[in-house]
């Protein structure tokens, strides 16, 4: 199946606690299952070089990684992905139609590796992310500050 994009906007956004204007957002949505990644990271790169900041790409395609996978294995049905420009900062939003009653945090890192580092990762290369939870939604952003 192919990812839907299913909205561009230059102004706008969704009412939502510590949000910024937006100046430029683009949104995919992606059906729930692991060949989705990819799709999602070249929608983050193209997303980016097409408002000139292709030096953003890398760390934003590996959260995006990370937040689809966390929505994979943590939420359920489809996956929004947004990509929002708020003047200096960048913000990257996965959100999915899961809804669980414990706070989203830090899960200790399992011995083998295999799990528990994806916020981490996320808190390291980010510099704000959260969570925000309704019934029926659950949504994981991240900020990253654009070099002056």
């Amino acid at each position: 199946m192919v990812p839907a994009m299913i909205g561009v906007s230059l102004t706008g956004g969704r009412d939502e606690p510590g949000r910024h204007p937006v100046d430029a957002e683009r949104t995919l949505r992606l059906v729930p299952d692991t060949t989705e990644l990819s799709p999602a990271r070249q929608f983050v790169r193209a997303t980016l070089g097409g408002w000139g900041l292709t030096d953003q790409a890398a760390h934003l395609e590996l959260a995006v990684s990370e937040l689809v996978t966390n929505a994979l294995l943590h939420g359920e049905g489809e996956i929004d992905v947004t990509v929002e420009l708020h003047g200096d900062r960048v913000r990257l939003a996965v959100e999915d139609e899961g809804f669980g009653p414990e706070p989203i945090r830090f899960r200790e890192p399992t011995s083998t590796g295999s799990g528990g580092w994806g916020l981490r990762l996320v808190d390291g290369i980010s510099n704000s992310w959260g969570a925000h939870r309704v019934p029926g939604r659950t949504l994981v952003w991240m900020e990253r500050q654009l070099p002056s």
